[in-house]
């Protein structure tokens, strides 16, 4: 398990509280999780979703549907 900052990921979808699917992650909650002061120093904790597709399901207090930024350094 790995652990992000809302800064290193993608957002793909929500994931719905009562498992019936995914919706669009609101723009609203999206720039809270990336401007808030409070909210955009904490973790999710990273389960891989998918190795061929490269994405994880990203738990904290809602869980979502991500891809990892890719690091233009990386090698």
């Amino acid at each position: 398990m790995k652990k992000a900052k809302a800064k290193d990921l993608i957002f793909i979808s929500q994931i719905n509280r009562d498992g019936s699917g995914t919706t669009k992650v609101p723009e609203e909650m999206l720039d809270n999780m990336l401007n808030n002061k409070f909210a955009k120093d904490d973790f999710f904790k990273l389960n891989s979703l998918s190795m061929s597709n490269e994405t994880f399901i990203a738990s904290g207090f809602n869980s979502f549907v991500v891809k990892l930024k890719k690091n233009e350094n990386r090698r």
